[in-house]
């Protein structure tokens, strides 16, 4: 498909793409900006709508800069590099407020986007796929648009320049064993990713190799990476499935932990441990959910999708009674441990999900029940628990505005209000967009 044209960017989308139109056709453009004049090859047309490949920025948006990544427009991980971060904070508003649109009174509650005073280097957690050849190999983050290709990551602005050191050293180190990455059509090969997790407030940091198979020379990792780990492991997960499945998992240097802290409290992390990637933006977060909750003064709190314990943490320090639902055993294992670290007061863990959890949890008379489920939203069974407890307040933590205003609905009718909507920034240059959500009930 050849065909080119020149087009007036309308405005940014919520998977960060531009939006154009001609008439009632519709083209979306990676890498263009609101208000850009450009020229575009459409590369896949349907009736109604089409994608286009940038080619020119004829009259460049003042809102565009430098994205100072190689990998930026081709690597699938950022989408509003190339915008200036004041306009990407207004953007990820935006869509917020499109997602909301439906209910004036709820989108007038939306306030400014919190946003980081350095939008780089903050991600705590990353993990580099390993691609090209045995004579080539490539370390870094999947190809936008295509799952099965790699592009370097030695210029990404996310992760710390240790970490950046990191992957230098581990590529050059497989390259001289000419070791192969795995290829996920032909289940062959050796290598599958690189993860390296960080502790911003404490400088800890983990490294763990991933491959399909064992392979004694392994062992040198330890000391290739040095002094920039605090510990370092080799995972296994046969070629079995495309995606990485860990079978096993073998320490070779310290402990096969880091700790974290957020406002004060330490938390253990583990390789597989869910935790927020961005420490300073969770610590923000979870700061006004506490500030929330003492102005709602809750006697009972029910923390549901409660992972590793941050948020039961902070309720606790409150004084309150606090039971905590995560469905992951090994999560809520890890939350006691934590608790007993912080000599935090008694927390009722429960390993369920949510939706399966026993009655009792919620005839509990919780007065504030927070949730964070993923970003697939409630299950409706769990909307359901959570709407007929009835508590007075609900905080609700959302990472996707299209299935916060899909669950909004089920609160409303239950006569719950949206009191506070606070936007934050907690993945820069991507269009994703984190928001804390107070509702009472009248």
């Amino acid at each position: 498909m050849n065909e080119e044209l020149e087009l007036t960017i309308e405005k940014t989308v919520f998977e960060g793409r531009a939006l154009a139109r001609q008439g009632r056709f519709v083209v979306f453009v990676d890498g263009a900006l609101p208000g850009e004049r450009i020229r575009a090859r459409l590369s896949y047309r349907k009736r109604r709508y089409a994608f286009a490949q940038l080619l020119e920025v004829l009259e460049p948006s003042p809102q565009r800069c430098a994205s100072g990544c190689s990998a930026f427009g081709t690597c699938g991980g950022c989408s509003l590099l190339n915008m200036d971060y004041a306009a990407q904070l207004e953007q990820k508003r935006n869509f917020l407020l499109e997602a909301l649109h439906a209910w004036p009174d709820v989108a007038a509650c939306v306030a400014p986007v919190w946003g980081m005073e350095d939008p780089y280097f903050f991600r705590n957690k990353m993990v580099y796929s390993f691609g090209g050849s045995a004579e080539a190999p490539v370390l870094g983050m999947h190809r936008r648009g295509d799952f099965h290709a790699v592009v370097s990551a030695e210029t990404c602005r996310l992760q710390s320049p240790q970490a950046q050191e990191v992957l230098r050293r581990v590529l050059a180190w497989t390259r001289k064993h000419h070791w192969a990455p795995f290829d996920e059509r032909a289940k062959t090969g050796l290598l599958r990713d690189l993860t390296v997790r960080e502790g911003k407030r404490t400088g800890q940091r983990m490294v763990m190799l991933t491959t399909t198979a064992l392979q004694a020379a392994v062992t040198e990792l330890p000391g290739i990476v040095g002094d920039l780990a605090t510990t370092v492991l080799h995972g296994i997960s046969p070629p079995l499935h495309n995606a990485a499945r860990l079978e096993r998992v073998e320490i070779l240097s310290g402990s096969g932990v880091i700790a974290e802290q957020l406002n004060g409290l330490t938390f253990e992390v583990g390789v597989s441990t869910f935790f927020q990637t961005n420490t300073l933006q969770a610590e923000k977060m979870f700061s006004l959910l506490a500030q929330w909750a003492a102005d709602a003064q809750p006697r009972v709190a029910l923390d549901l999708y409660a992972g590793t314990g941050p948020i039961a943490f902070h309720l606790a320090r409150l004084g309150r009674r606090v039971i905590a639902v995560e469905t992951h055993p090994e999560s809520v294992a890890a939350a006691r441990r934590n608790q007993q670290r912080n000599n935090l007061p008694a927390i009722e863990w429960l390993a369920a999900d949510v939706e399966q959890a026993p009655e009792a949890v919620f005839a509990s008379q919780p007065d504030l029940i927070v949730v964070d489920p993923p970003r697939t939203g409630l299950h409706p069974r769990a909307a359901e628990k959570i709407v007929a407890a009835a508590a007075p307040h609900i905080f609700y933590v959302s990472c996707n505005p299209a299935t916060l205003a899909r669950d909004l609905p089920r609160f409303r009718a239950a006569n719950y209000a949206v009191k506070r909507i606070q936007p934050l920034d907690m993945f820069p240059h991507s269009y994703h967009v984190e928001s804390l959500l107070w509702l009472s009930r009248a």
